[in-house]
């Protein structure tokens, strides 16, 4: 193995123009290639619509955001890099779909369509410019000899050894493609992909869907992570392939096996994007969400222009979208600092594995964490190839409005590293951290009536900000080992981390960029101290810092490490990818949507009166709505439970007919009162000890045969009780 490093020359990458034929300059082929994705793009959604396919639609249009219209402030630059322009591509797309939507939303002024027509002319005549000077290039030398150079111009911008590029490793010497690391990695997708496919439909149990895969597909993840090891000599495509299949395996497998998202919370965006589809407008003072709602108009105006009527297929397959968002990120804002391509994807894969906090899933906060990725990149370093100060400031003012309106706590995480890098010169000018934190301020100002509520200095300093949730278990009975092992799962990735990250701290301990990066990673820690977030505060924190831990981690390993780092590095990374499987999959029994429970929900809001009251029969989440029932006629089983029923032996009939009394006693009237046993529910508090699975069964079963209780619905385990009127006293 070759101990040369890679070297990432930005310059190199895309060089601005290159006398060739009779006179003639060729064109960046990098920014042509894109243009030729935005309009094969445009061509998936015309397709769509004649086939009448809408996830050929969906797909469309997402590539025309990114391809497209997040592509165009460098279109025509000459000097920027691949990884810079699909950096910015994220952010601006981002961006653009979340400003513009909430403008429509909240002002009302709905007008998706001839909105997008406009964004997408402006886009389309830049690029049309873009293609426009290439003609007379692609004219002189001819369509077939052009395309075999916008090819192999494509595979330079993918930054690595001047004299080892992708044509010459793989397409030269079929020998090296078996003894590659791409070898694994053709190896290792086949082995997951096939393994997810093969195991069809599965129910999470306890582990979710581990206990229950193949080993192929285990072993198709250790072969992806052997190619990223072994890519270490190689260009810069062996180890962005090899993670970039990684990252599919992680979030498509949950995505094929359970056919739903795997956050109960994700219920309650869904519906908030159906609402927006259906009424058109939402009002900033009804609540927190309508106030921050960018994320979801955002996604309801995709959703409108690919004619999808129900965003929960979108929703399931979410990570996997913003997974490569984030990578593209994350490339871009490593590549700021680091020059060996490799030993970039290298502190990506950490990120990756270290990652298991979930906040990836069909959320404001998956959006909110890309983006100040991509505000990081904008203001790291001094020099930005292809990108003027103007226009730069222009971009990190965009996204700051974008993360004001899409998140109550990003732009705060983002806005405080941006004080902290430009304090230690790792940013410029000083002023950029207000692009992040006067549009967060001012949003929150003008929605003032809502976010006081969330706002409190009370709690100022304490310690139990820095806690996540406790969840006590009933005297008696104990959590299940797959909690504290999720736990411990998801700390032992941070610590080896944070661990790696003191030992590149040490390395470089006197250059202050360092002591600027170590700062950034607590930044969210600060502002928990103040307000913990729900107690969920410090997954947040973690969430922001691990990137920053990532980069100064890779100062651990020196340049031309000896044979047996790599050894260990790999070993590391399986390790980690053991710790990620556990902490990420292991509480999915409780975590994953069911799809009754999410049928008998929409049913209820779309038939039942809006006085109605629904009591969960358990301890755990269900997937909710905003708008049904309202907010004080969600009954937790905190509130009628008693503790005599918890006993052994217990519950009886006699608990079941004091249940019905209780609630009517409890809401005040008699009528229009449900209750629902869910087994997601149920699975999280035989998880946490709350009660047996036994206990929850024999409610289920009494309450099915009780005169007090009307069974509505029964479907895969799900049921959905009324109280009979008039129950009996």
């Amino acid at each position: 193995m070759s101990m040369t490093p890679e070297v990432f020359d930005p310059e190199a990458v895309v060089s601005p123009v290159a006398p060739l034929g009779e006179g003639l300059q060729r064109p960046d082929l990098t920014a042509l290639w894109l243009s030729v994705l935005f309009g094969a793009s445009l061509a998936m959604v015309a397709v769509g619509y004649m086939l009448d396919i809408g996830v050929l639609r969906l797909i469309g249009v997402l590539g025309a955001v990114f391809f497209g219209v997040g592509t165009t402030p460098l279109q025509l630059s000459a000097r920027s890099s691949l990884a810079m322009r699909l950096g910015v591509a994220g952010v601006v797309g981002f961006s653009v779909l979340t400003v513009v939507a909430s403008v429509m939303v909240l002002t009302p002024a709905w007008l998706p369509l001839p909105t997008a027509v406009i964004i997408a002319a402006i886009a389309v005549s830049v690029h049309v410019k873009a293609c426009h000077r290439a003609l007379p290039w692609l004219r002189d030398q001819g369509i077939s000899r052009s395309l075999g150079l916008g090819v192999q111009e494509w595979r330079r911008a993918l930054p690595g050894p001047r004299g080892q590029r992708i044509p010459r490793s793989l397409g030269r010497d079929w020998r090296a493609v078996f003894q590659s690391s791409i070898a694994y990695t053709v190896g290792g997708t086949v082995l997951w992909f096939g393994a997810a496919l093969a195991s069809g439909h599965i129910v999470p149990g306890v582990g979710g869907f581990l206990p229950e895969i193949s080993p192929l597909w285990y072993a198709g993840l250790v072969l992806l992570l052997a190619g990223i090891v072994l890519a270490r000599d190689k260009s810069e495509a062996h180890a962005m392939s090899a993670l970039v299949s990684l990252v599919a395996a992680l979030t498509l497998t949950p995505a094929l096996v359970y056919g739903m998202p795997r956050s109960q919370s994700a219920a309650k965006h869904v519906d908030l994007v159906q609402l927006i589809l259906h009424a058109h407008h939402l009002d900033m003072g009804a609540g927190i969400y309508q106030a921050y709602s960018g994320f979801f108009s955002a996604i309801a105006w995709v959703c409108y222009l690919a004619r999808i009527h129900d965003s929960l297929g979108l929703a399931t397959f979410w990570p996997f979208v913003i997974g490569l968002i984030g990578l593209a990120e994350l490339r871009f804002f490593f590549g700021r600092q680091i020059r060996s391509s490799y030993r970039i994807w290298v502190g990506m894969a950490l990120v990756v594995l270290v990652n298991a906090i979930g906040a990836d899933y069909f959320s404001p906060q998956s959006v909110g964490f890309v983006v100040a990725l991509g505000v990081y990149g904008l203001a790291l370093g001094r020099d930005w190839p292809g990108l003027d100060d103007r226009m730069r400031i222009a971009l990190l003012a965009l996204a700051g409005c974008s993360l004001a309106v899409t998140h109550e706590l990003s732009p705060y995480i983002a806005g405080g590293v941006l004080v902290v890098l430009v304090i230690f010169r790792a940013a410029r000018p000083w002023y950029v951290p207000a692009t992040c934190i006067v549009p967060a301020i001012l949003w929150a100002a003008l929605n003032w009536d809502v976010v006081k509520g969330f706002a409190s200095f009370a709690g100022l300093g304490d310690l139990a900000n820095f806690t996540p949730p406790r969840v006590v278990a009933t005297p008696g009975l104990q959590r299940l080992a797959i909690v504290g092992e999720s736990s411990h799962a998801l700390l032992l990735g941070l610590l080896v981390l944070i661990a790696l990250a003191g030992v590149g701290f040490l390395r470089t301990v006197r250059r202050p960029q360092t002591w600027g990066f170590m700062i950034s990673a607590g930044v969210g820690l600060v502002l928990i101290s103040v307000n913990p977030y729900g107690n969920e505060g410090i997954f947040r924190a973690a969430l922001f810092g691990i990137p920053w831990l990532a980069l100064v981690a890779l100062e651990a390993v020196p340049e031309n490490p000896p044979r047996w780092v790599s050894v260990a590095f790999g070993a590391v990374m399986v390790g980690l990818l053991g710790a990620f499987l556990i902490a990420m999959f292991g509480l999915d029994d409780e975590n994953v949507i069911r799809p009754a429970d999410l049928q008998v929900l929409q049913a209820l809001e779309a038939h039942a009166p809006a006085s109605s009251y629904l009591l969960n029969l358990a301890y755990g989440d269900i997937p909710d709505s905003v708008t049904f029932p309202q907010p004080g006629d969600w009954v937790p089983w905190t509130s009628l439970v008693t503790t005599a029923s918890t006993q052994p032996g217990r519950p009886d009939a006699a608990d079941a007919a004091a249940l019905a009394r209780d609630y009517i006693r409890y809401a005040g009237t008699p009528r229009n009162l449900y209750a629902i046993w869910s087994p997601a529910s149920v699975a999280n508090s035989v998880d946490y000890g709350l009660e047996t699975q036994a206990q929850a069964l024999k409610w289920r079963e009494l309450m099915a045969v009780s005169p007090d209780w009307q069974v509505v619905f029964n479907r895969d385990g799900t049921y959905l009780f009324r109280v009979v009127v008039p129950a009996r006293t």
